[in-house]
């Protein structure tokens, strides 16, 4: 009896993927955000990705204020942070001399960025990790991230 009242419950525990919101795809617009990440999409960017951006800082004195974008195909060098929406910093590094083919697809809301921009990304779940989630990143996850240029490599 003890068993099958103990499987009950973990069946139950489970949730139906109709009800249960992680069990879907999220939305940035679809989710709340813990107020340390400071995050207002009202003032942000919406890409046609449903990535948000918005510039946080342009260091003028490391381009001169007419740094080139960057574009998709550059190999580049970022500094970057990222949280979950619940405020919980999940990572934080540097990424030498990579290219965009090698990270989630939503890190494209780095495109036209300038070297010594500082960049907020609040990424959909579809274009970050997805279902299957990562480490500690649960499935269904938007993320944010705080992207720092440092180098556009030639």
């Amino acid at each position: 009896m003890g068993l099958l009242l103990a499987l009950v419950l973990a069946v139950a525990a489970c949730g139906d993927s109709a009800t249960d919101p992680v069990a879907e795809p999220q939305n940035p617009e679809d989710v709340i955000f813990a107020a340390e990440l400071g995050i207002d999409l009202a003032v942000m960017t919406k890409l046609p990705s449903g990535v948000y951006i918005q510039t946080l800082r342009q260091d003028t004195l490391v381009t001169g204020g007419n740094g080139t974008p960057m574009t998709a195909t550059d190999r580049f060098t970022v500094t970057y942070q990222g949280w979950t929406t619940d405020g919980y910093r999940f990572d934080s590094g540097t990424l030498p001399e990579y290219r965009l083919d090698q990270l989630i697809a939503g890190f494209a809301g780095i495109v036209g960025m300038t070297v010594g921009e500082t960049r907020r990304l609040v990424i959909p779940s579809h274009l970050a990790y997805g279902a299957n989630g990562y480490a500690m990143i649960p499935p269904n996850a938007v993320l944010v991230f705080e992207v720092y240029l440092y180098a556009i490599h030639p």
